[in-house]
């Protein structure tokens, strides 16, 4: 399965694309400027790696999940414990900090790819 990346950092998108090259998974990119929702459908069932820390993001994903049945994974600064709270609550999967993304990355896109619990298991 495709994993959806709504990820404008353009070094951590970097790190994602090359993990999932190396690791043979197939990402697409959500387009900006569109509805994240519009790319969800498209993708159909799978998982959703966003950056929670980007304006409107949370609604986004609220709308993501309503019209596709995508587990949402998502990151945020370590320090940022209010906004992990508000993610879990929009619905989001698993809420990692940065740094514990890029531990488990392999982890979350091998399952991810292969639509297992692994992505959106607690971390």
């Amino acid at each position: 399965m495709p994993v959806l990346v709504a990820v404008r950092d353009l070094l951590f998108r970097s790190k994602i694309q090359s993990a999932a090259e190396r690791l043979s998974v197939p990402l697409q990119l959500a387009p900006r400027g569109a509805p994240l929702a519009d790319a969800a459908r498209a993708l159909g069932e799978g998982t959703l790696l966003a950056d929670l820390g980007e304006p409107g993001m949370l609604e986004a994903i609220r709308e993501a999940k309503a019209a596709a049945p995508v587990r949402v994974v998502g990151f945020l600064g370590h320090l940022q414990t209010e906004l992990a709270r508000t993610a879990a609550e929009a619905g989001v999967d698993l809420v990692l900090s940065r740094g514990e993304l890029v531990q488990r990355l392999d982890e979350i896109l091998r399952s991810a790819a292969a639509g297992g619990p692994g992505a959106s298991a607690p971390g």
